[in-house]
């Protein structure tokens, strides 16, 4: 059976909003509204005196080549990652020439990857962002945009199986069960709602979308990159 990549949306797809946050320079990295609390086990914050990002929840400053903890960071955005490429993640280094530095480029697009610190991918959390501001001279301040929401994605074999794709027409989602089915293109415009377990996508421009399938059942969502030719 062939191997698919599902999206499974911890909120709706694209739906996300976004959040701003500013760590002033010269603030105290120990308090919490100079830390950005991602999730239960990442705090990003950053020092007085120099260095970069650290992960407040486990560590107490920066440490080159392993700082933040429980992260990881590439040039790219969630969207390319739906269309399946493979960004370059890494501690938290950012090209500069043909060296890595620990300063981010500003206003460039940048996906924070939460691994949980597991080497499971199928617990790893995806973050578009965006740093807008990084002191120098050890001031400690920074700013970033980032989606309010993660991206989990999840890699099955041998399990339910969305096809033929890329389509021209006809989608058939494998087995005999009932879904309610929503389309969505790439970006968050939903398309398409239908019933059952196929889709005709005749009519849809050529384009890839995201198809959502919830078991009517027992209410779980599948969600699948689809190509339509």
């Amino acid at each position: 059976m062939k191997k698919i990549l599902l999206l499974l949306l911890i909120a709706s797809f694209l739906g996300y909003g976004q959040i701003n946050f500013t760590k002033e320079d010269n603030s105290d990295a120990a308090l919490e509204q100079n830390q950005d609390r991602i999730s239960e086990n990442v705090w990003l914050t950053r020092a007085t005196g120099g260095g970069a990002l650290f992960n407040a929840f486990v560590e107490d400053s920066f440490e080159k080549g392993k700082s933040p903890m429980y992260t990881e960071w590439a040039i790219g955005n969630i969207s390319q990652i739906i269309n399946g490429d493979l960004l370059d993640f890494r501690v938290f280094l950012f090209p500069q020439g043909s060296n890595y530095i620990n300063k981010p480029p500003l206003n460039t697009d940048i996906v924070l990857k939460l691994t949980n610190n597991t080497s499971d991918t199928t617990d790893d959390a995806y973050y578009d962002i965006k740093f807008t501001s990084w002191s120098a001279g050890g001031a400690g301040g920074f700013s970033y945009t980032r989606s309010a929401e993660a991206l989990s994605i999840t890699d099955y074999s041998n399990t339910i199986t969305i096809y033929p794709n890329p389509t021209t027409s006809i989608l058939i989602i494998e087995g005999d069960l009932e879904y309610d089915i929503e389309v969505y293109d790439l970006l968050g415009n939903r398309v398409l709602e239908t019933q059952g377990n196929s889709i005709n996508m005749e009519h849809l421009s050529t384009a890839t979308y995201i198809v959502k399938a919830t078991d009517k059942s027992n209410n779980e969502e599948l969600t699948y990159k689809v190509v339509k030719n």
